[in-house]
Order: structure tokens, then C-alpha cells, then sequence
């Protein structure tokens, strides 16, 4: 089924524009997505939007096309209409005809794409499914043909983002029907030249960047300290730091949605990092498994005993199915809290899928 035929909810986030919000993500992207003023009650979100892809964290071991060949794939394998539809017009404006991404669509493996991306594909498909979760051994066929560890790291990196970016837009049912038609429009195959000569002028290679002593500690540092001389450590590092100290939702909860999640996709780091977590927070320590095993614990509170359930719920299904158990968390909280619900549960699932990262050496 095209994915277009898709069943899509009306948009559950009301759009606020704000323009310091959105200067940022011009002057990191070049333009501001349809989709930024629908977060911008979370800031950590919209900023995460520009800082976590290729431009805010720019790549040094792959190159910018595969990058988004790996979101159109993840894309079309969570279902997710607006990032497919808006990476399909990126691939119009590298170049590729209709009738090949149509391939890459139906089958990207029978495509005209090289045998070493192709490989790449694969395992960036195999991340975002998570079924089972990559390992170190999933990797050995990329080693064999010549990816380096580095390499191997930002293509799952690449991967985990698009998965975070497919759960925004689809957990809040982004509309999609502009880059949907931007994608078909006949006029694309036109301007495709002019818009990848200024695309280009925007890459740049990322240089290795350790961080500094220290600078990884934080929630969840052994994954950053494994991002360690990629440019994206520091932006991810942010990233988490922002997510977690924002008030919008109590830090113990969003330690339970981490949990949940890690458990369900079997992501032992995550768990493990996330419980730590939230017994700082207050939780006991005694209904951790109650929570983990039956979703429910005389210990949550009222937000917290929606919250996980629903975080649950966000690692699989259709997007109807994510967009309705998002309506239906929108009768306990408020719209602030909805945006970071989103985000945090989203994050999530990009960052428990990641787990591979920790195991490359």
C-alpha cells in the first residue's frame, strides 16, 4: 500500500510560532520545516529537530545522500507519511528520478543502488525494527566490506534519528499533505538543480571531535561516550540534558517512559540506566518490575500510570493506532505537557535501539 493511503488523524498539536525557535532552525537548516511550530511549547524538541541530523551534526564518515536514503527507508518502514513524503523531495533534489525511488519504495534492495549501501540500508532497517535488536554481530557484513567502526556508528546514529523524528511527526500526526504534493509536483524535476546547488553549499564534512574530560557525564553518558569523535556526541549530549531538565513533565516520569520502552524493545542498557533513574527520582525501588512487566504499579501517579502505558504503546503499531492512544492522553494533560510527552517518548525510542553503538570496538 502507497503510503500515502495511509490512515492519518487530523493533527492533535495546535501550531505556535516563535521566531527565535525558528531563526535557529533557519540558520542550522536554511529553512524552517511545517512541522517546527507544532513543538515550540518544548523548545529541547524543535532545537533536537535541527541539531541531532546531518546538517546540525554534520556527518564525517558517510555521505549526505546515503544519510537520506537511510531516512526515506526507516521512514517508509515505520509507515510515517510526512518524513517519507519529505525525504521523497530530498531525493528529487539529489537527483534520483520518480521511477527509481519507486524501487527504492517497493523493494531497496532490488534497486540500482551499489551493494555497499545496500548493506548500509539493510542494517539501518534492521535498527528501526528492532526485532530482534541489533548487536555487534549484525555489523560483521558492513566490517567485511569495508565500513569502518566510526562509519558503522554514524550510520546507526543516522538511523535512530530518523526513528525519532518518525515517532514526532507520527505520535502527533503532523499533516502531511504539503510535502506530499510538493513531492509529485511537476514542477520539482525543475527547480531540482537550483535547490541542490544551495543543499550542497550547506554540506560540510565533520571533523573528529572528542569531547571533552568529563563532558559526556549526564543521563544515559555511556551512549554518548560511545558517540565519542563524531559530531554528534556534544549536539546529543544537549539533547538529553535538555530533555531532562525541562519542566513540562516531572524527570521521574520521564525516567519510567525511558524504562518501558528499553524493556519492550530488550534494550538492557536503557532499562538499566533509566531505573537508575528514576529511583533517583523518588520511585521505590520495590515496583520497579511491576511497572516494567505489567505497566501498572500502586506506586505511579496519575500522570505516570497514563504516561507508561503509553510509552509502551509507542514502540510498534500503525500510526491511527499511536495517533489515537496521543488523542486520548490529551484528557489528563495539558498541550505543553502533550509536545514533551511526545518528545520524550520519541527520544526513546531512537536512543534504546542504540544499544549496538556501545558494543562496536
Amino acid at each position: 500500500m502507497a503510503l500515502r493511503d495511509v490512515e492519518w488523524q487530523a493533527c492533535l498539536l495546535e501550531p505556535r510560532r516563535d521566531p527565535a525557535q525558528e531563526a535557529y532552525v533557519r540558520r542550522v537548516l536554511g529553512t524552517v520545516p511545517s512541522s517546527v511550530p507544532y513543538f515550540t511549547a518544548a523548545p529541547w524538541v524543535v532545537r533536537s529537530m535541527a541539531s541531532l541530523g546531518d546538517l546540525g551534526a554534520p556527518l564525517a564518515h558517510i555521505e549526505y545522500v546515503l544519510a537520506d536514503l537511510i531516512a526515506l527507508v526507516v521512514s517508509q518502514d515505520n509507515s510515517c507519511r510526512y518524513c517519507f513524503a519529505a525525504q521523497h523531495v530530498l531525493m528529487r533534489v539529489h537527483g534520483l528520478p520518480p521511477e527509481r525511488i519507486r524501487q527504492i519504495e517497493q523493494d531497496f534492495l532490488e534497486a540500482e543502488i551499489d551493494p555497499r549501501s545496500k548493506l548500509a540500508l539493510d542494517f539501518a532497517r534492521r535498527i528501526s525494527r528492532a526485532s530482534p535488536m541489533v548487536s555487534a554481530a549484525d555489523a560483521a557484513p558492513l566490517r567485511a566490506a569495508g565500513w569502518s567502526v566510526p562509519a558503522i556508528k554514524e550510520l546507526s546514529w543516522h538511523a535512530a534519528y530518523s526513528v525519532y523524528m518518525n515517532r514526532l511527526m507520527t505520535e502527533a500526526a503532523i499533516p502531511p499533505d504539503r510535502a506530499e504534493r510538493m513531492s509529485e509536483h511537476w514542477a520539482l524535476g525543475w527547480i531540482a538543480p537550483l535547490a541542490r546547488l544551495v543543499m550542497r553549499r550547506r554540506w560540510r564534512r565533520g571533523q573528529p571531535t572528542p569531547l571533552a574530560p568529563g563532558a559526556h557525564e549526564g543521563p544515559w553518558s555511556e551512549l554518548v561516550r560511545a558517540f565519542d569523535g563524531l559530531s554528534v556526541a556534544r549536539e546529543l549530549r544537549r539533547t538529553l540534558d535538555d530533555a531532562w531538565t525541562s519542566p513540562l513533565l516531572p524527570r521521574r516520569a520521564k525516567a519510567l517512559a525511558f524504562a518501558v520502552v528499553a524493556r519492550g524493545l530488550g534494550c538492557p542498557l536503557g532499562e538499566r540506566e533509566a531505573t537508575r533513574l528514576a529511583i533517583e527520582e523518588g520511585f521505590p525501588a520495590a515496583e520497579i518490575e511491576a511497572v516494567l512487566r505489567h505497566l501498572a504499579s500502586p506506586a505511579l501517579d496519575a500522570v505516570e500510570a497514563a504516561l507508561v502505558p503509553f510509552a509502551r504503546g509507542t514502540i510498534r503499531g500503525r500510526p491511527a493506532q499511536l495517533q489515537q492512544r496521543t488523542q486520548a492522553l490529551q484528557e489528563l494533560l495539558g498541550p505543553e505537557q502533550i509536545v514533551e510527552v511526545v518528545g520524550v517518548t520519541a527520544l526513546a525510542n531512537a536512543l534504546c535501539r542504540l544499544g549496538v553503538v556501545t558494543q562496536l570496538t
